[in-house]
């Protein structure tokens, strides 16, 4: 089926519920049409009448077209968020009156409010359930089911800590099963975004999770999908949006909110500080360590004038033959399993692995930005720093050591300082594409949009092959999907209406 032939179809799906089946979409889009005419027995334009006529025939194919990519806890720090402020406040609002309605829009397969469940208890006990109310929705009807039944397989836990694991979850022959009583605490709507008129038990919503979804609409689209969400939040709600995402929802239609580094939409007024609630937090934050002086910035690259004027530029930065390497040799078996703990997010797992090979291997590289990886996660940006320059001073030419340092300086609010830690990154290895991104989004920040612009530019095209470009980092396990990366830097760029 050639694309002539997909056009119609594309229209129709896009027209009624936002999806752009385009690139990789447009050979799903074509195999789920092979698969439904030959399981029909149609020709194509007469699959595509039944389209039109049935609605329950447009839901089968849907669901053969949605994504469900998702696991536990994703995006940990926005979940804290909630736990630590935004339910607070809401059920001081509240009163005791109605309990506090939370959303989880787009939630595929439950991974996501079922998160926001086990967060929930881990902070208000049995009273949970009386406090708070958790909905959820989305437009892939077999999604939904798999919600409903809450069985899991591994590719779900890798954000979940072994503890967590074993007080929520049972054994299941097709994996782990989700304990009963946590299941019972969210209900599982169908739910057309694009729709304006939403079932009445999701509307009136606190709170509004709609996470890693956005990526697969258009601009337009996104507008649609806003002001429909914006129709569900009380005056007083709050819409949170992927870290990741949050730039390209900015569209005006809600209030973008910055609170304790992190960003969301509400229809009223941002709040006032009213400081963290410490009871609960995830992960467990390390035991408090004494202050120490931030790594120094590194000097200013004294690059050739016109820096940014990429990609023509990028293919003069000296990449030295003879740069310092780590002597290849047998991993010990603690690395190996520090690193997989580490890929699988169980960090208190890795750390003693991680300090046990450092023992062994004090000038171990992969060890120390590992730990310090780990201790970043955790917001011990001092120690993170410390490591990171440690593995600095042996290579000059790290680009895990300047990318770190680049990212503990972002999240501590040290623009300049992490700008230069990116460029020093790009300036060791000019393909990776992640510090041309980051470096977009401070150079945005700062005021430079010209710059931006080039670095978003720069990533389209290291991320438009066949086959992306590698991010040339060695051991940090940086989790940036290029298919969404390179679909924020279009966004950015088309906004600017900026020609490429």
């Amino acid at each position: 089926m050639n694309a002539l032939d997909l056009a119609p179809f594309q229209a129709l799906v896009k027209e009624r519920c936002g999806l752009q089946c385009e690139g990789d979409g447009q050979a799903k889009l074509a195999q789920a049409l092979q698969e439904r005419c030959t399981h029909l027995r149609m020709a194509p334009m007469a699959y595509y009448q039944q389209l039109v006529r049935s609605g329950a025939e447009f839901q089968a194919l849907v669901n053969l077209l949605t994504i469900n990519e998702t696991y536990f806890f994703r995006e940990p720090e926005q979940i804290e968020l909630l736990v630590q402020r935004l339910a607070p406040r809401a059920l001081a609002r509240h009163a005791g009156r109605a309990p506090v309605r939370i959303l989880s829009a787009g939630c595929s397969s439950g991974e996501e409010p079922y998160s926001l469940a086990m967060a929930l208890l881990e902070k208000y006990g049995d009273s949970t359930a009386q406090l708070f109310e958790l909905v959820a929705g989305d437009i892939d009807t077999e999604a939904l089911a798999k919600a409903r039944a809450g069985v899991y397989g591994d590719f779900s836990f890798r954000g979940v800590p072994d503890a967590i694991r074993q007080r929520y979850f049972e054994p299941h022959p097709q994996g782990q099963r989700l304990r009963e009583d946590v299941r019972r605490l969210v209900r599982f709507y169908p739910l057309n975004l694009l729709d304006s008129e939403a079932p009445q038990p999701v509307q009136d919503c606190d709170i509004i999770f709609f996470r890693n979804v956005s990526i697969y609409f258009d601009a337009a689209t996104r507008r649609r999908i806003q002001q429909n969400l914006a129709r569900l939040l009380r005056g007083d709600g709050v819409l949170v949006i992927g870290s990741a995402e949050t730039l390209a929802n900015d569209l005006g239609v809600l209030r973008l909110v910055e609170e304790a580094g992190l960003f969301y939409f509400t229809p009223g007024p941002a709040p006032q500080d009213d400081g963290a609630d410490s009871a609960w937090q995830w992960p467990p934050a390390p035991a408090p360590k004494p202050q120490r002086a931030p790594a120094p910035p590194p000097a200013p690259l004294q690059l050739p004038k016109g820096w940014g004027d990429l990609p023509e530029l990028l293919a003069q930065a000296p990449v030295p033959a003879d740069a310092p390497a780590e002597a290849p040799a047998e991993a010990p078996a603690a690395l190996a399993q520090a690193r997989q703990a580490v890929q699988g997010k169980h960090y208190a797992q890795a750390l003693p692995l991680l300090d046990a090979v450092l023992a062994a291997q004090p000038g171990c590289a992969e060890a120390r930005l590992l730990k310090a990886y780990v201790l970043l996660e955790r917001k011990d940006f001092d120690t993170a720093q410390a490591l990171a320059q440690q593995v600095l001073d042996a290579d000059p030419w790290s680009v895990d050591a300047c990318m770190l340092l680049g990212l503990a300086a972002k999240w501590r609010g040290q623009g300049d300082e992490a700008i230069r830690w990116l460029r020093q990154a790009i300036y060791a290895h000019h393909a990776c594409w992640p510090a041309h991104y980051f470096l977009a989004d401070l150079l945005r920040e700062s005021g430079a949009l010209e710059q931006a612009r080039r670095s978003w530019r720069v990533v389209v095209q290291m991320l438009s092959g066949a086959t992306p470009a590698q991010a040339g980092l060695r051991y940090l396990p940086l989790e940036l999907p290029a298919h969404e990366i390179r679909f924020l830097c279009e966004r950015h760029l088309a906004q600017a209406a900026v020609p490429r």
